[in-house]
């Protein structure tokens, strides 16, 4: 047999048999027992269909909810970085523009005063109650030197008491070995002005007859060689005649925040006169 031959009966009856099928079908759906029954049917899984459609598409927004937060949360991250970023360049920028300020007046100080100095930051404080001193850093290669006053823009700040190469310690005006004669600006009376540690000092020595009130200035006298002449220690902010005794007990705060310093002058000369004030 030819080989075409052998595969037209095949073709044949497939085609015969999907003729018949579809005919079938068309009549079938055309029938009205078929046609209930396909309503009966979708009436019974149209609610399920509706249901799984929506559960569809609210997983789909749940989703696409999903990324678009991810993608916000991520950029909300980066906007977040970016202002801290801004925000410590706001606060550099601020430090800076306040060393400017502080280096200003240090320099306008050192014009003032017009005798040989050395610029000094703090680096430390002496940490014990008792002791008042700070560390600064400059020291013998600087030619620092024990007994030098230091100063800072408002006023005295103490006097070097120890030398090493790089660094010089600084016994503040408020520690209770410190001493240093000492007037009223407005009166001239003298007395010794002597630490009481925190942030106070006494002027001591002043007879109960001495006019001195609460503003006054009080100013390094330039006796015993340890602070120029017109310096300010600070101002009278308590003066009492009513204790026992012969002398007033008189309270001085000095006019330097001897707790937040920060660049100080150390004058190479302890025994010149300043111009008073």
């Amino acid at each position: 047999m030819h080989p075409k031959g052998r595969y037209r009966i095949p073709l044949l009856l497939v085609l015969t048999l999907l003729l018949v099928f579809s005919v079938l079908s068309l009549s079938l759906k055309r029938s009205p027992a078929l046609s209930k029954l396909q309503g009966l049917v979708v009436s019974m899984t149209a609610p399920g269909m509706e249901g799984l459609s929506y559960v569809g598409r609210s997983a789909k927004q749940l989703w696409l909810g999903y990324f678009y937060l991810v993608g916000v949360r991520r950029q909300n991250a980066e906007l977040q970085g970016h202002l801290e970023e801004y925000k410590q360049r706001e606060v550099l920028f601020q430090e800076a523009q306040q060393a400017l300020t502080r280096l200003e007046v240090l320099l306008d100080l050192k014009r003032q005063v017009a005798l040989p100095v050395i610029g000094a930051r703090v680096i430390a404080y002496d940490p014990s109650l008792w002791s008042r001193s700070a560390i600064i850093n400059q020291g013998k290669a600087q030619g620092v030197k024990e007994g030098l006053p230091v100063l800072a823009p408002q006023g005295i700040v103490g006097r070097i008491v120890g030398v090493y190469p790089e660094y010089s310690k600084v016994m503040l005006i408020v520690d209770r070995k410190s001493g240093a004669d000492a007037m009223v600006q407005r009166t001239r009376i003298r007395g010794m002005l002597k630490g009481k540690g925190g942030n106070r000092c006494a002027l001591e020595f002043v007879p109960k007859s001495a006019d001195v009130q609460v503003g006054d200035l009080v100013l390094a006298s330039g006796l015993v060689g340890l602070y120029p002449k017109g310096l300010v220690f600070g101002k009278v902010t308590a003066a009492n005649k009513k204790n026992p005794g012969v002398f007033q007990e008189i309270e001085v705060t000095p006019s330097v925040d001897l707790s937040t310093l920060e660049e100080v002058l150390v004058v190479k000369v302890a025994t010149l006169a300043f111009p008073e004030p």
